[in-house]
């Protein structure tokens, strides 16, 4: 009886274009369990657990209501303004926490990634798909949100349309960009470490340049034009428009400039992040 083996040939140095992609279906064993870890130890030892996750939903979108929507007075297109801010925040928070954690996949690594070998990708895909079990807490809170702004008030507008079965493809486009953009960063700051601190600068100042807490059409029309080339601009409206019923930016001028950024950025971070491992361990 012959065993089933299966042979790894680690080479010291690989064309830039072999990125080792078909290595993550051998290691989705090791995907499952780190996705797992993740999930354990981001709530091990602590009183509230998951419920931080919902507590995070519902305090942000509460302090967006009372400063931007009764201070500041922003329009919301007719939605109530805590729906409003609830949708913009569940897309948000996700691109804010797998772009946060690949920020640093190759520093937070380097013990792992210096005792053994597997496809380097693994961990930063194993942060993005733990966090979405923190999304799918925080929509399930709008979900209850939503039911009880419609129990109380039969005859509101704002609600789910038919064609939220689309939502999966805009989370994954999501985690592609926030992993792209991460695996820049990872990649340059091995050198310039100062990059690392300077992205969670670069995280708030995206914030206020994505209709996060604003709608697209408060913004001037001389510059909805350069908003379209903000990749989260579609991806945000696009949300809007799928859980609240309207939205202006989630139109084809919105959505190609977005989908083309996206998928540039992930090549460029997956490229740089991949010949950057390769040598990291030697001289970190």
């Amino acid at each position: 009886m012959i065993a089933n083996t299966r042979r790894i040939i680690i080479r010291a140095s690989r064309k830039w274009w072999e990125l080792e992609v078909g290595d993550l279906l051998n290691y989705k064993d090791l995907l499952f369990l780190l996705v797992r870890k993740d999930f354990v130890t981001s709530y091990k030892q602590t009183v509230l657990g998951p419920i931080w996750v919902i507590l995070q939903a519902l305090m942000g979108s509460a302090v967006f209501t009372i400063i931007f929507g009764k201070i500041a007075g922003i329009e919301t297109n007719g939605h109530p303004a805590f729906l409003f801010y609830l949708v913009g925040n569940l897309a948000w928070n996700y691109f804010a926490s797998v772009f946060g954690t690949g920020c640093n996949s190759l520093q937070s690594n380097l013990p792992l990634f210096s005792k053994v070998y597997f496809p380097r990708l693994i961990p930063p895909i194993a942060d993005a798909v733990s966090k979405l079990i923190n999304f799918l807490i925080q929509f399930l809170v709008y979900i209850l949100a939503l039911a009880i702004y419609h129990s109380n008030s039969p005859a509101l507008d704002s609600g789910i349309l038919i064609e939220a079965f689309l939502l999966p493809l805009l989370v994954l486009q999501i985690a592609v960009l926030a992993l792209g953009l991460g695996f820049i960063v990872s990649a340059v700051s091995v050198k310039y470490r100062d990059l690392s601190r300077f992205a969670g600068l670069a995280t708030q100042f995206l914030m206020y340049a994505t209709p996060v807490i604003y709608p697209i059409s408060e913004i001037p029309k001389a510059y909805q034009f350069w908003m379209a080339w903000n990749p989260l601009t579609f991806i945000v409206e696009s949300f809007r428009y799928l859980l609240l019923g309207s939205a202006s930016g989630c139109t084809i001028e919105y959505a190609l400039p977005s989908i083309g950024m996206t998928v540039m950025i992930l090549l460029i971070g997956v490229i740089l992040y991949n010949n950057c491992q390769r040598t990291y361990v030697d001289y970190a």
